[in-house]
């Protein structure tokens, strides 16, 4: 029973589409943009939306690359600076957008992951960062530090060496290693 109804209704969009009756494929594009028209004859007001040429969008120059970069010639045109361009790749928290959303070929992927991370220690993407619960206290960076084992070994180390030559770590003390009275240099085998 519904066969013949399905039947009629493609027909009947297939004769009006050929014939152009109804709103067959003569509809303008739904994503079009529109200038609003406002006019006033009376007492009656009629808004009318007429639809705006699209501008041409430009071509780029190699279109036949394989990801966005490729085609626009930025290959080795961009760095962590760029920052721009790199907040086009990463979602609001500051992580890379995955390659099938953005696009990108691996190697640009890979590129872009890197500046983006150096973008993010150079302090170049503030708005950026990954949102924290309230009262969060983010914990201070390790840098070079010294500790457990390898405290105990280097406290050791200082204690062996001779009588003037613990202050090598000082900037003054390498200046008495590149002497060739350093007793380093003296002991190492030629």
């Amino acid at each position: 029973m519904a066969a013949p109804g399905l039947l009629r209704g493609g027909w009947n969009r297939l004769v009006s589409g050929l014939l152009g009756l109804g709103a067959g494929w003569a509809r303008p594009p739904a994503r079009a943009l529109r200038q609003v028209f406002e006019v006033t004859e009376g007492s009656t007001t009629v808004i009318e939306g007429k639809i705006i040429e699209d501008v041409k969008t430009p071509t780029p120059p190699n279109p036949s690359g394989q990801c966005p970069i490729c085609r626009w010639n930025l290959k080795h045109k961009y760095n962590y600076e760029d920052v721009l361009l790199l907040s086009q790749f990463i979602r609001s928290d500051g992580g890379m957008l995955p390659r099938r959303i953005t696009g990108l070929c691996l190697e640009e992927h890979k590129k872009v992951a890197v500046c983006v991370q150096m973008a993010h220690r150079a302090g170049l993407l503030p708005n950026h960062r990954p949102m924290h619960s309230e009262g969060h206290v983010s914990k201070k960076p390790k840098l070079n530090r010294v500790t457990g084992v390898a405290a105990q070994l280097l406290a050791s180390w200082l204690s062996i060496l001779p009588a003037g030559q613990s202050d090598l770590l000082s900037p003054s003390g390498r200046e008495a290693l590149s002497g060739a009275e350093s007793p380093f240099v003296l002991d190492t085998p030629c």
